[in-house]
């Protein structure tokens, strides 16, 4: 099985112009597409499998 690397990430909500942690745990290309800051801290190695499908992020509450 493929292993990656999932990150937190900081994004910008416009709707009430403050920050907040997503709720995804998300991989670098995820981060670039969703206009994120990732958190390095916070990365963790789970199976590739274990994203959304065609996507570059986990479901929403990810527990590793």
């Amino acid at each position: 099985m493929k292993k990656i690397i999932v990150y937190n990430v900081k994004l910008y909500g416009v709707t009430n112009d403050e920050s907040r942690i997503s709720r995804r745990m998300v991989t670098e290309k995820g981060a670039a597409i969703m206009r994120g800051a990732i958190l390095h801290e916070t990365g963790i190695e789970i199976d590739a499998d274990r994203l959304e499908r065609d996507e570059e992020w986990t479901e929403r509450d990810f527990i590793a």
